[in-house]
């Protein structure tokens, strides 16, 4: 019975609010808490005009910077500051937050046939995904009023605050579109979602391009599009977050279009029927588990290679930049940061150890659910043991993020060697960075095999990880806090030496996590 497009629609509203409200919590709460925290340690930090006006004179022509957070528009006012500060946070979590939420309640549901068993009474082709647009619309705009109140209670003026929280949340809406469009196109939610990274991925290099060369890259991106509105300016704009509204509603409405185009379970792009049988690598674990997540773990990696060659390509323009301002050269040349190509090949690392990271949890995520839905229980009744089956695809998880890092490193140390002569040292502190790509995957196969349901526990140390390297200084996060970030513990690579008693540490971390995730994995039930 597939009913109106309307039919049900208030019935699937409160059934994805009741099953998926600790999520919305989560994003919500995330967020806008990061953001309020940030804001108030930039007013400590910050608080008078000589001091915002000393950020804007250092921070406003750092290439670095703009690279990375986008160009700090309003830098001498308090707004200013903080989106600059929370750039990269915003540029990464919103447009995800839009992508996955519509994923988990839309194309997952449909690919585990929860769907299927709603759509079997009077509920309409498009309620659910007109329910999901809904409610993670309504998500956002919280996100977008969280950061008005927490600006406005520090003194914004309100028409600034509006615009900024406004933009940020037309952000997210475009990449909820996205993923109610890639979730006609793709069976698979896992195919949805790599999607939206790989397009984030590139949305933000094209940003990252135009800014530090001052070209019109910048305006192929949605992030451009948010930063663009320039609110703490006396120029502020509001066409940028036009060409954000009309995006996300013109990818919405064809992705609802296309709903009623296709039958439940399908997708406008056919997969291919498969051998007859499976070849003899396929009979085994090993082969079983890289059919299972190859495809992820390659898009994945070639994004991952993608965003390092194109950051390390504008490398020399960084250092051009820097040599021909004077406050920058003697800042470098002080040794507060390090040499400029070095600390911004840091940075860029960072953003490729965070995709390895995603790898390695989108893979561990895709094994919880061969048990929730069923198919775990067929492979352990045959002679298959548990910690073998569980150490197989733990492998893969450990071994694939460990690839998607080097092939980022490769990528950066590539293109910067091109550009400037020399890599800068990015392969080499790829290579010291991998014990925290391990320690990561290992967190997550503890998760599985002692807390299940609590896989999502992985996301947000990723998260956390992310919060320390990008704002660790600014929330004057205490040492203790920092440390928890492996990243942080081994050291700023390649600006610095690693911390060789970090590095063990976090080795005997991560084997200990796997060994605890083997053993629990082995006692518990299945399913759990």
């Amino acid at each position: 019975m597939t009913g109106r497009t309307g039919d049900g629609l208030g019935t699937v509203l409160r059934l994805q609010l009741r099953t998926g409200w600790k999520a919305l919590v989560a994003w919500v709460g995330g967020i806008v808490g990061t953001y309020a925290a940030t804001v108030a340690a930039i007013d400590t930090t910050y608080g008078t005009t000589e001091q915002l006006a000393t950020y804007e004179a250092t921070v406003g022509s750092d290439p670095t910077m703009a690279a990375i957070n986008g160009t700090p528009y309003g830098a001498d006012t308090l707004g200013g500051v903080a989106a600059n500060e929370f750039g990269f946070i915003a540029a990464i979590a919103v447009p995800l937050m839009g992508l996955l939420l519509v994923a988990r309640s839309t194309r997952a549901a449909e690919e585990n046939g929860l769907l299927e068993l709603l759509r079997s009474r009077a509920i309409g082709s498009r309620a659910p995904w007109v329910a999901a647009l809904l409610v993670t619309a309504s998500a956002l705009l919280l996100v977008g009023l969280g950061m008005v109140v927490s600006l406005t209670a520090y003194g914004v003026d309100l028409a600034d605050a509006v615009l900024y929280g406004a933009s940020v949340t037309a952000l997210g809406f475009v990449f909820a579109g996205l993923a109610t469009l890639a979730g006609q196109l793709l069976r698979r939610s896992a195919g949805v979602i790599a999607v939206g990274v790989v397009v984030l991925g590139v949305a933000y290099v094209f940003r990252a391009i135009g800014d530090v060369e001052d070209n019109g890259w910048k305006w192929l991106s949605p992030l451009a599009w948010q930063q663009e509105t320039r609110p703490f300016t006396d120029d502020p704009r509001v066409w940028p977050l036009l060409l954000a509204l009309g995006a996300a509603t013109t990818l919405g409405a064809l992705g609802l279009a296309l709903v009623g185009r296709r039958d439940l379970g399908s997708a406008m792009v056919t997969s291919r029927p498969g051998p007859a049988s499976a070849g003899r690598f396929l009979t085994t674990g090993p082969g079983l588990a890289l059919r299972r997540h190859g495809a992820t773990l390659v898009a994945w990696l070639v994004g991952a290679a993608l965003v390092g060659a194109m950051m390390g390509a504008f490398t020399d323009d960084i250092a051009d930049v820097v040599a021909a301002n004077p406050e920058l050269t003697e800042m470098f040349s002080a040794g507060v940061v390090g040499d400029p190509t070095s600390w911004y090949v840091s940075f860029t690392l960072v953003l490729v150890m965070l995709m390895a990271f995603g790898a390695s949890a989108q893979v561990l995520a895709r094994v919880r659910r061969e048990e929730t839905h069923g198919r775990l229980e067929a492979v352990l009744a045959l002679s298959v043991r548990r910690t073998t089956w569980l150490g197989t695809h733990a492998a893969v998880a450990v071994l694939g993020g460990a690839l998607v890092a080097l092939a980022g490193g490769a990528g950066l140390a590539a293109t910067t060697a091109r550009t400037t002569g020399d890599d800068a040292g990015a392969l080499v502190a790829t290579v010291q960075y991998l014990p925290a790509v391990v320690v990561v995957a290992a967190l997550g196969v503890a998760l599985l095999g002692l807390l299940p349901r609590a896989l999502a526990l992985m996301w947000v140390a990723i998260a956390y990880i992310a919060v320390v390297e990008t704002l660790g200084e600014t929330l004057s996060m205490p040492d203790a806090a920092l440390e928890v970030s492996p990243l942080h513990a081994i050291g700023r690579l390649p600006t610095e030496d690693p911390t060789g008693g970090a590095v063990t540490v976090v080795g005997a971390v991560a084997v200990a996590l796997l060994i605890a995730g083997l053993a629990g994995f082995r006692h518990r039930d299945v399913p759990r």
